[in-house]
């Protein structure tokens, strides 16, 4: 009898600590994955191919032409700072910043002229490079960090 208890207590320790840990992977992955996207292609296009650091610096610029997706990062940070204080907000946030960031999916060009005044000159896009799959991937780890974070939090209420 002795035995079976403490079994189920070290079982009950372990779920413990992967229930903890499965946030802090998810975050981890989230963030490697974002730092991956910047060094990588993220679209071809008829120009060349573009890099995912120029689409992070420049992509707040889509805005002008409706191309809101860029605008899941900040989002997302703003989650990340909620995220004590505000959980369902945070998960909501990122939530909304996985559906704006799903945008891009839907991009057959991407603007060039912005800084020239010709705001009709363009690049087609011919495909998505690894630098978008691994951002967009980010975008859905980071959920996941904080939802499992916040059954985590809760299971210990319950």
């Amino acid at each position: 009898m002795t035995h079976k208890h403490t079994l189920n207590s070290y079982n009950s320790q372990i779920n413990i600590s992967i229930s903890e840990l499965l946030p802090k992977l998810f975050l981890f992955l989230s963030g490697l994955s974002f730092v991956v996207s910047l060094f990588l292609s993220t679209f071809f296009t008829s120009d060349g191919n573009v890099i995912g650091a120029w689409v992070f610096i420049l992509g707040w610029i889509g805005i002008v032409v409706f191309q809101f997706a860029w605008y899941a990062n900040p989002l997302n940070i703003l989650a990340l700072l909620l995220f004590e204080a505000r959980p369902r907000l945070a998960i909501l946030l990122s939530l909304l910043a996985l559906v704006i960031a799903s945008e891009t999916f839907t991009f057959s060009e991407i603007p060039t002229g912005l800084f020239t005044g010709n705001h009709s000159e363009k690049t087609f896009i011919k495909e998505f490079g690894l630098g978008f799959y691994s951002w967009y991937l980010s975008q859905i780890l980071f959920l996941f960090a904080l939802f499992s974070k916040y059954l985590a939090t809760n299971k210990g209420n319950s």
